[in-house]
């Protein structure tokens, strides 16, 4: 009997050794812990402090047509850039993207005291209505300066629409090049009806194409078909055409020669 209090007391003995050495060790954890806490704070403070790390260098890169870097450096001038580890890089991204003609501005730290920009221009390629333009990745944009781009498609639509109106015009002026005719505006309608605009130099001819919304592929193959077969050589001049039929298309002309008789035809051209 002796002899099992004597192990039931060594055995609580031993027990509490235990809990004495892991409370022992938890306190050192939490000691380590705070300690490492601690030195982090402080030289996180220091790492963001505005008087320690401070931007001196501004570099900024691109192939620039319209702006210039001093525009790009007045845009950032009344920014606060703090210093390297807490500058907002976003913020100034965003600042140098709401300039006119930049389209997109890449920013990076350089160690240890540099900000790099990347800024991209816009490169306009169609016209949008009477006074914007579409850039080449089908952004509609307002741009101030005077573009010079000669014979410029003009495009007529919703700005939702302008990606795909411009990849449509690419390939119906390519399209449309091959007969010697030159696309010169491409519209569509909020029913998403589409209209070309057309010129034919040999007889300076300026007409219009309705293609409607419907099988738009096989209507101006039925007109460039017609248009080789009936059209190109004839002594009058298309003003209209109306593609929206299923076998055939309804013209209207004009007399390329003024003796001609007057007035316009209506007809209907079948395949």
């Amino acid at each position: 009997m002796a002899n099992e209090r004597a192990f039931a007391n060594q055995k609580r003995e031993m027990q509490l050794q235990r809990l004495q050495r892991l409370a022992r060790g938890l306190l050192l954890a939490t000691a380590t812990v705070l300690t490492f806490a601690t030195v982090g704070l402080l030289a996180a403070d220091q790492l963001y402090r505005p008087d320690t790390f401070v931007i001196k260098q501004l570099k900024i890169r691109g192939a620039f047509n319209h702006i210039t870097t001093e525009q790009v450096r007045e845009a950032l001038a009344e920014e606060d850039l703090g210093n390297f580890f807490s500058v907002d890089l976003l913020a100034i991204k965003s600042v140098v993207e709401a300039l006119p003609w930049v389209y997109r501005a890449n920013v990076r730290r350089e160690w240890p005291n540099t900000l790099e920009l990347y800024v991209e221009e816009h490169k306009p390629v169609m016209r949008w209505g009477k006074d914007k333009w579409v850039s080449s990745v089908g952004q509609v944009i307002d741009l101030d300066d005077d573009i010079e781009l000669n014979n410029a498609i003009v495009l007529n639509g919703r700005d939702t629409d302008a990606s795909r109106m411009l990849q449509a015009a690419f390939s119906w002026k390519q399209q449309l090049a091959t007969r010697q005719l030159e696309l010169k505006s491409v519209s569509l309608s909020s029913s998403q009806a589409w209209s070309l605009g057309v010129a034919y130099a040999p007889q300076k001819a300026l007409f219009d194409i309705q293609l409607g919304r419907d099988d738009i592929t096989n209507r101006l193959a039925r007109f460039e078909f017609l248009f080789d077969q009936k059209f190109r050589d004839s002594t009058r001049r298309l003003t209209h055409v109306d593609a929206r039929y299923p076998d055939g298309l309804a013209v209207k002309f004009e007399p390329i020669e003024p003796d001609l008789a007057t007035g316009a035809d209506a007809l209907a051209a079948n395949h």
